[in-house]
């Protein structure tokens, strides 16, 4: 069985690089929301209003926006991408810090040298005065899955964009541009996907014993000890299809609920799992243990031939389940790594 991952000190995140065109337009912007890295601010000195289509309608943002606040997985990476520091961000209880801080975040931060934004449990639900508190003058909720109640008490505070098709499956691309073009900035916010795919295809280049290479990830779900695998739609199997990996024949076969991003497999079916690279995500030590002790698990090919990895680092699920610009080139120097073991079977 492989080690667990190491710590988050004895990793090292390396950016990743702006496609040709956007290290072209590197320049520094206003020094109170940019710092080196973001593009430069698309700008002729006029605000045009902004209409942005999502789940709950349409949202129209009349004004430059100054003071915005970010809810859900990963609104504020692209934010901060582009060199803008919101005011309040969503407190991450999953996989952050004792304050609920995560540390690609928080690296970004103090790169541009700005304030820590406040931060906003929503664990109970959206805390609509709280962040009115904050004086919001936009609110980005486009990776989440806020109700329709919500959305309505978050625009009586400020111009609010959810999510743009199905609760907390918005692509992180997609949700970049969403922010984009919320600052009246798309093109620059491209730039910032056009980064992020040239890296991961730089990975795909440097292994091409990931090309056609079949994968599986999923956890195993505590309640019951069935398999939870991800779908096309999940953030997870998008990366690892752009590294070159193919669908394992069998999660071809699953059939997920509607709108879900995963599909069920009984633990009594575990013989079907047919995948050579098989990824199991544990939300705990003691979660991952449990599985790599059980006997049918171990029978399953790609653990007993070296395909398999188990990962149950808080921060790198966060960062690898709800990808964003920042938390890509933050864990995937790692992953890659225990990937290309798996692929030759000797992880």
């Amino acid at each position: 069985m492989p080690p667990a991952p190491p710590s988050r000190t004895a990793r090292r995140r390396r950016s990743a690089p702006l496609a040709p065109a956007a290290a072209l337009a590197l320049l520094a912007t206003a020094a109170c929301t940019s710092g080196a890295g973001a593009p430069e601010a698309e700008a002729d000195g006029a605000w045009s209003p902004v209409t942005i289509e999502h789940a709950y309608g349409s949202t129209e943002i009349t004004a430059e926006p100054e003071r915005i606040v970010t809810l859900g997985w990963t609104s504020e990476a692209p934010l901060l991408e582009l060199g803008v520091v919101p005011v309040g961000i969503n407190a991450s209880t999953f996989a952050g810090d004792d304050e609920g801080r995560l540390p690609w975040n928080t690296e970004k931060i103090e790169e541009l040298g700005g304030e820590e934004p406040a931060l906003i449990n929503t664990d109970d639900g959206v805390p609509a005065e709280e962040i009115a508190a904050l004086e919001p003058d936009l609110i980005l909720a486009v990776q989440t899955g806020i109700e329709e109640n919500e959305y309505e008490q978050l625009s009586a505070v400020a111009p609010t964009v959810a999510y743009l098709d199905q609760p907390w499956m918005t692509p992180w691309q997609d949700e970049a541009l969403t922010v984009g073009r919320a600052l009246g900035r798309e093109d620059d916010a491209q730039q910032v996907v056009d980064g992020v795919d040239a890296y991961l295809a730089g990975l795909a280049a440097e292994h091409p014993e990931f090309e056609g290479a079949t994968f599986a990830t999923g956890r195993q779900e505590p309640g019951t000890g069935d398999f939870g695998f991800s779908v096309a739609g999940d953030a997870r199997y998008g990366l690892l299809e752009q590294l070159g990996f193919e669908p394992a024949p069998f999660v071809g076969d699953l059939e997920p609920e509607p709108g879900a991003f995963s599909a069920r497999l009984s633990r009594e079916h575990a013989e079907r799992i047919d995948a050579e690279v098989l990824v199991m995500w544990a939300g705990s030590p003691e979660e991952r243990e449990k599985l790599e002790e059980n006997k049918v698990f171990r029978q399953i090919d790609a653990v007993e031939d070296g395909g398999y990895i188990g990962y149950d680092d808080t921060a790198l699920t966060m960062a690898i389940t709800s990808p964003s610009p920042l938390s890509i080139p933050w864990a995937m120097d790692e992953v890659v790594e225990d990937l290309a073991a798996a692929a030759r079977g000797e992880a």
